[in-house]
């Protein structure tokens, strides 16, 4: 095929686009300058000029109010379980971390105390029972206080809808 003929046909495709104002600056300054020498692409661009000039002036329809408010609460609803989720991560994440914060920090204080303690039982108590029991009760006091937390901030949201 013909490069002007080739040429010529990708401008043809791109003149609806040009009337509609959708073209990039490239691709409208190669219009333009084909249409100065071309006038069957210059009557072409001037149909679909005034096709598209009476689009825009044709009423634009509305949805009804239904359907805004149905979408309105919709995107309400979406947005509160986003704050959620957000809290929910957000509180994990901190008691994640208040978790080893406090097993870290508390672990010298715990030795310190204790130590004098377990020498009274003797040679045969296992340590490990006495340290399991304490991280235990550790992760139920974080388990708790993330309930609790988890807990106010949905009652707080319930209350707020």
């Amino acid at each position: 095929m013909d490069p002007k003929r080739e040429s010529h046909e990708k401008i043809r495709e791109l003149l609806a686009l040009a009337a509609a104002g959708a073209l990039g600056l490239e691709e409208d300054l190669l219009v333009a300058r084909h249409r100065e020498t071309c006038d069957e692409c210059s009557a072409e661009l001037e149909r679909w000029g005034a096709l598209t000039g009476g689009l825009r002036r044709l009423p634009t329809p509305q949805p009804r109010a239904a359907v805004v408010e149905r979408a309105r609460a919709q995107a309400e609803a979406r947005l509160a379980e986003e704050i959620e989720h957000r809290w929910q991560r957000a509180v994990i994440i901190f008691l994640v971390l208040y978790s080893w914060i406090l097993t870290v920090v508390t672990w010298p204080i715990f030795r310190l105390i204790t130590a004098g303690l377990l020498t009274r039982f003797g040679p045969g108590f296992n340590h490990s029972w006495f340290l399991f029991a304490a991280f235990t009760i550790l992760v139920w006091a974080t388990g708790g206080v993330a309930a609790v937390l988890l807990g106010r901030h949905r009652q707080q949201g319930r209350r707020m809808a």
